[in-house]
């Protein structure tokens, strides 16, 4: 299920693979609860990793919650993948503040978009603890689910994808961090007597980070242990059978309790087989080289007719899905067009939206005007 509470990742291609020379562990995501491992990600022998895998069966949309973050032995650069995250608003019984968590372990948050989501759920919560907290701007990434489609079990899912760049200190030390999500279409789905129930999703939520202006030269090996998540279908098997009892009891109005889901446990040895097969497949891909090869980059000058250019310049343009923009001191940059809406605060930072009533200063830190289109 490609909504299923399950660990989400992941991040854009890396632009190298890692030097031949790394040697690679497979670090596991352990649920304790159901006895197995739930993921696992590939990160060289040296590198050590914590995580989380945290149930509560009283929350019947989203019942579990994990998080893994795998870091350098110095501590210097890290990949941290995050929880699935609910929103869900629309019922009248639904009249709280914003950003409050319900009994069904979804956030109350009513048509909130992907910029806002990542910001309010994910990087605000984990980064609390940093100092000249500053998001510098962020870019559609709306090839995520397909990088990491093993991930999903029934298809790849259409939306939208964001990666956020985000700049603060960590005793004090500089640090640059992207986050990255995705927010697939909201669900409306009919609640009688009178209304829809909303709901919306945050998937795919994770960072790669270094300190000390580190990041670029470590994209290629952040990058590529984030691409290596795979999930067990022993525990994914074993996570949708227990949501689903859950939901079940749930709508019978019955008790909620370990033992009532206990037959989603009870896999016998068709999930034991599984589950070791899951392990000898992570194990043994880890002893395989894994290179990939950079895109060449070609780029072709227009003519001297200024007519030719102009066309050259509009099939440019259309190729790489971008668009003249101009800012409010007049400075024409190129903005993607999967985004209707662009604003930048003149100094080098952009923001992105489809949402007309979007406003970047409401949370960011800075004072962005929005871009028009350039005059020709």
């Amino acid at each position: 299920n490609a909504k299923s509470p399950v660990a989400g990742t992941n991040t854009a291609p890396a632009k190298t693979a890692p030097a031949a020379r790394i040697k690679f562990k497979a670090y596991y995501l352990m649920d304790q609860q159901l006895g197995m491992p739930a993921s696992s990600v590939a990160i060289p022998e040296d590198w050590k990793g914590m995580s989380r895998v945290v149930w509560n069966i009283k929350a019947y949309y989203m019942p579990m919650d994990s998080q893994i973050r795998v870091e350098a032995p110095d501590g210097g650069s890290w990949v941290e993948i995050y929880g699935q995250k609910m929103l869900e608003w629309g019922r009248p019984a639904f009249n709280l503040p914003w950003g409050v968590m319900m009994p069904s372990g979804a956030i109350h948050h009513p048509n909130v978009s992907l910029p806002e989501a990542l910001v309010r759920y994910v990087i605000v919560p984990n980064r609390r603890n940093a100092r000249n907290l500053r998001i510098l701007g962020y870019r559609p990434v709306n090839n995520l689910p397909k990088a990491f489609s093993h991930v999903f079990t029934e298809g790849v899912p259409k939306g939208n994808g964001i990666c956020m760049l985000v700049q603060y200190e960590l005793n004090g030390t500089p640090v640059d961090e992207e986050f990255y999500g995705f927010m697939p279409p909201t669900d409306a789905i009919p609640s009688p007597p009178a209304a829809m129930e909303y709901h919306s999703y945050l998937m795919l939520a994770h960072s790669i980070g270094a300190k000390s202006g580190k990041l670029e030269s470590m994209r290629p090996l952040l990058g590529y242990i984030a691409k290596s998540l795979n999930v067990n279908p022993a525990w994914s098997k074993q996570v949708n059978q227990i949501h689903q009892a859950i939901v079940d009891r749930v709508s019978q109005q019955l008790a909620q309790s370990w033992e009532n889901v206990r037959i989603g446990k009870q896999l016998g040895d068709q999930a034991h087989a599984s589950n070791e097969a899951f392990l000898a497949r992570t194990e043994a891909g880890l002893a395989q080289s894994r290179q990939q090869q950079a895109a060449a980059h070609a780029s072709n000058g227009a003519g001297a007719n200024d007519d030719f250019y102009k066309r050259a310049d509009g099939f440019d343009q259309y190729v790489r899905g971008t668009e003249h923009m101009q800012d409010q001191n007049g400075v024409v940059t190129d903005q993607y067009t999967d985004y209707n809406y662009h604003w930048t605060d003149g100094n080098g930072r952009f923001v992105h939206a489809n949402d007309a009533s979007f406003d970047p200063n409401q949370y960011l830190n800075g004072s962005y005007q929005q871009m028009t289109p350039a005059r020709r």
